[in-house]
């Protein structure tokens, strides 16, 4: 991610619509499928700090991020451990530390994704959780995605196949950002997507944040009666199975064979 948008995330991540929704639909996730109010808990590519303080509901939070920037403005209210982390070799955990970890629209700033997400699979304890977001649908790309150094968009077969060959016991994927797809596709066939950028975050919309937080949300419930069937995001709830036994990670350790 380009540095200069950490001011803008820092200054409105917290009231900004996309990411009230977001936390929304992530939080009633977990609370659904990670029930565990104790243990240790990774903000795996926490940038700054905006779910730090709710994820304490889980049990220890750490934080991680490449951006030294980001952390540093972690450090401004989180008295918890923050390590600078790059997936997948720099990473300084020992294999199975923690009980939760969650990585939110991080994945596709990896160019080595597969390899992220074997280390990831590692640092949790057996019987461990993941849960992750990632931007969906090729078609959606533009300017935005330059901006913020991505290296792909999902779609869920992709994302699914990825965990599944790694070992993860995927419990739970959807997409998200199902009922505001339509406005995002417009945005972007109107603007061309070369031009559409989220580089100036607001904390609101010209009176629109809130309709659109609602909006976004509310697809939490949606995803209590099934997956979505197409959306803007992906989500997805993984875990380490108990009885899945891995080697200890070595430096230099061979990815697999066939990347998908």
């Amino acid at each position: 991610m380009e540095e200069e948008l950490f001011d803008s995330l820092h200054r409105y991540g917290k009231r900004h619509w996309w990411f009230r929704g977001r936390r929304r639909v992530v939080f009633s996730l977990l609370d659904r499928y990670h029930r565990r109010r104790e243990g240790r808990v990774l903000d795996l590519g926490c940038g700054v700090g905006t779910n730090l303080d709710e994820l304490a509901r889980y049990g220890e939070v750490w934080g991680a991020d490449p951006s030294t920037k980001a952390l540093d403005f972690c450090r401004t209210f989180f008295p918890g451990r923050l390590d600078e982390v790059w997936l997948p070799q720099k990473v300084p955990y020992a294999d199975a530390s923690f009980d939760l970890i969650t990585m939110l629209d991080v994945l596709e700033h990896v160019e080595d994704d597969v390899g992220a997400l074997q280390r990831v699979l590692r640092l949790l304890k057996p019987g461990g959780t993941l849960l992750l977001t990632v931007p969906a649908l090729r078609w959606l790309w533009s300017q935005h995605d330059v901006e913020h150094h991505h290296f792909r968009r999902y779609h869920r077969g992709e994302l699914r196949r990825k965990l599944l060959r790694l070992g993860f016991d995927v419990r739970f994927i959807s997409y998200a950002m199902f009922l505001l797809l339509p406005a995002m596709g417009g945005a972007r066939l109107l603007l061309r997507p070369q031009t559409w950028s989220a580089r100036h975050l607001e904390p609101g919309t010209r009176g629109l944040a809130k309709p659109l937080e609602w909006i976004f949300s509310s697809e939490r419930h949606l995803m209590r009666l099934a997956p979505l069937p197409i959306g803007g995001s992906l989500v997805a709830v993984a875990r380490r199975p108990e009885d899945l036994v891995l080697e200890p990670w070595r430096e230099g350790q061979p990815l697999p064979a066939k990347h998908e």
